[in-house]
């Protein structure tokens, strides 16, 4: 499981300096490897705890698997990520509607 583990750090690492470097050169500046380490290590731990909220939502409705209901749940303190979410979720429901 440490793989595992170490892979996922080092993917979000990466999306996290991609993101990062983009949006520092937007403003003429950039970025240390210190800074992003440190961003990544929060985007890690925030999605360890979302992942635990989410395993908790579901087994309180006594459901084996996480709905898009657990996880607008998850994201009803923030708004603005809220929102994203909602529609997100609409967009997954029209494509599901379409497939049908």
């Amino acid at each position: 499981m440490e793989g595992g583990q170490q892979g996922l750090q080092l993917a979000i690492w990466e999306a996290v300096n991609q993101i990062a470097e983009q949006e520092a050169a937007k403003i003429g500046k950039t970025v240390s490897n210190e800074f992003v380490a440190s961003l990544a290590d929060v985007v890690y731990k925030q999605a360890e705890i979302m992942a635990t909220d989410l395993e908790s939502f579901a087994r309180h409705g006594k459901r084996s698997t996480i709905s898009m209901e657990d996880v607008k749940l998850c994201a009803r303190r923030n708004e603005s990520l809220y929102e994203l979410i909602c529609q997100s979720a609409t967009e997954i429901s029209r494509k599901q509607s379409r497939r049908k």
